[in-house]
């Protein structure tokens, strides 16, 4: 009987909360001015998500900040995609017509999750051979993961002259990476580190752990008018890591 009293007060207080965000929501999208996105070309109004703090999806493709500010990086020449051999790590539909759309010669999808992908890799320990790919996307993947194993795969199966396109949550304030092996629940992850699965929040370190892999690194962020005009996240970066040599070079 106590247990079923304390469900019927949870689902109620639940449905209190979902109203309240119902209505939070409706005054937010009252008062925003429209914007514009880069991956599908909509313009309008934007949704704020209820499980991510302070994000906004596009109504027309239902891409993110992260998306959009990837799509912008392209349209602006920062990266491309054009006929290479791309390896895109835990797809999302925005990015995958993203490179789609650019012409690349192949995009082989992959996620150490069987059924989210073309095929199940994880990324410390890649089942690829040596300079396979032209450019790599990864995109939230290394908070999750052994990040130094991880970049070290990603530089592996780069051709010489390749590049990867990393993006991650950063705290530039911080000079060195916050990771704490004792911390193991997922309400302590969800405090420590933002996400109950995630295992690390990068500090301005990054770059030092990125060129320890033996790549090189150019960076894009958005300006103000951007993001106002894009919906993007302040300060959001596309890390972009180069493998020394020839572009395209097969060894």
């Amino acid at each position: 009987m106590l247990a079923a009293f304390v469900l019927v007060r949870r689902l109620a207080l639940g449905g209190s909360r979902f109203r309240a965000y119902l209505a939070m929501a409706a005054r937010h999208y009252d008062q925003r001015l429209e914007g514009e996105c880069p991956c599908c070309g909509y313009r309008g109004r934007f949704f704020p998500e209820p499980h991510l703090a302070m994000a906004e999806s596009c109504p027309g493709c239902g891409s993110l900040e992260r998306q959009r500010l990837l799509a912008l990086a392209v349209k602006r020449g920062f990266v491309s995609f054009a006929g290479c051999d791309v390896l895109h790590f835990a797809p999302d539909p925005a990015v995958e017509r993203l490179v789609d759309e650019q012409g690349p010669a192949r995009q082989v999808t992959g996620d150490r999750q069987p059924g989210r992908a073309q095929r199940v890799l994880n990324i410390e320990a890649l089942d690829l051979p040596d300079a396979a790919f032209d450019r790599v996307i990864c995109s939230h993947v290394l908070e999750h993961v052994d990040d130094r194993a991880a970049l070290a795969e990603i530089a592996r199966v780069l051709r010489p002259g390749g590049q990867a396109v990393i993006m991650l949550p950063i705290v530039e304030g911080w000079p060195q990476t916050y990771e704490n092996a004792e911390i193991r629940t997922e309400p302590e992850r969800t405090a420590h580190f933002g996400q109950y699965d995630h295992v690390r929040y990068f500090g301005a370190d990054l770059r030092d752990r990125i060129a320890a892999a033996g790549l090189s690194l150019a960076e894009f962020t958005a300006g103000g008018e951007d993001s106002a005009r894009y919906r993007l996240q302040r300060g959001e970066k596309v890390f972009l890591a180069a493998k020394p040599g020839r572009t395209g070079e097969r060894i």
